[in-house]
């Protein structure tokens, strides 16, 4: 609080809009910017620097409409407040996996207090289990950790989730199972192509499942796909996606976002192919700005100069292209 305060009073006005609270706050605890209670936080914030005479709060006519909680539209800063004491932190006995407490802001460390009483309670007895879990147990709110994160992290990547017995759970993939034990699986971008791909499949059992990545969800779906596989008695996982820019993205930064140990997903080359070769083409500007790099590394150099071909001239190819009734046809 005491950070927050002096933030303010650097500036050279008296009355502060909302905005810039929002972003003085966020500046100083960033970890707080994602969390859905951001705004509570805020207000009980505004509400302390109150009690001590830092600032006034307007009246209600001048308070949001809507919002949970609603928050002022401005505060009027005092310039002479009472002194705010400070927590001495190095008092704390701190848990040897919380060494990194010297490095952080009186928010932070605020905001740490409750994770090292959990490492202390439940030394040695940890149990692996859902994100929101273990948030309601160290908070009291089941949001809370979910909203701290940035990844599977901390505290700008400091304490990993791992460290308090919890994980972050992917949404399930759906999937639709063929009698192919031992093939790979086909993960395909758009939810029409599901079912067609795997309405198709179960004919031609290529693929022991065809699984729906939905768009960008997929990025983070390691362990569901881990998941997957093994329900499946996979081998592997391919991935098809629309051959426009962002349907390329999508599956390098899952691959790179895997933990170790993960699946990897591999292009469905012959899908690719085909589509380059007969699928309707439309035009769309922005795929002229495109990664090359990553292109060629998703793709291979030989089939990766043929799109960017496509996308040069502003046009990208849906992977609706390749529907029900060309897999039928046995165009491949």
């Amino acid at each position: 609080m005491k950070d927050f305060l002096e933030l303010l009073q650097r500036g050279a006005r008296k009355r502060i809009s909302l905005a810039e609270l929002r972003q003085h706050y966020f500046s100083l605890y960033p970890d707080v910017q994602n969390s859905p209670d951001r705004s509570a936080r805020l207000l009980e914030t505004l509400r302390q620097l109150e009690t001590i005479g830092a600032l006034s709060l307007p009246a209600v006519g001048s308070w949001e409409k809507i919002g949970v909680p609603p928050l002022p539209q401005w505060v009027l800063l005092k310039r002479e407040p009472k002194a705010v004491p400070r927590k001495d932190f190095g008092n704390v006995a701190w848990a040897p996996e919380l060494g990194f407490w010297p490095e952080l802001r009186p928010g932070q460390l605020e905001t740490l207090l409750p994770i090292n009483e959990f490492l202390l309670r439940r030394r040695g007895s940890l149990m692996v289990v859902p994100i929101k879990e273990r948030s309601l147990e160290i908070y009291g709110d089941e949001k809370r950790l979910d909203g701290m994160c940035t990844g599977d992290s901390l505290f700008g990547g400091r304490l990993h989730l791992n460290t308090l017995g919890c994980f972050r759970v992917p949404q399930p993939l759906p999937y639709r199972m063929a009698d192919a034990p031992g093939k790979p699986v086909l993960v395909v971008e758009n939810h029409n192509s599901f079912w067609s791909f795997g309405e198709w499949n179960q004919q031609a059992r290529c693929y022991s499942a065809i699984v729906y990545g939905s768009g960008d969800a997929f990025r983070l779906t390691g362990r569901a796909l881990q998941q997957v596989l093994g329900q499946v008695a996979g081998s592997g996982a391919e991935y098809l996606g629309d051959l426009d820019p962002k349907g390329v993205r999508i599956p390098g930064e899952f691959n790179r976002s895997a933990e170790v140990g993960s699946p990897q997903v591999s292009p469905a080359l012959v899908f690719y192919q085909w589509l380059l070769a007969h699928g309707v083409r439309r035009h769309r500007a922005e795929c002229v700005s495109f990664d090359a790099a990553s292109l060629e590394r998703w793709l291979g150099a030989e089939l990766a100069a043929q799109v960017a071909k496509v996308w040069q001239s502003e046009h990208w190819i849906p992977q609706e292209s390749l529907g029900f009734e060309q897999l039928s046809a046995g165009v491949l």
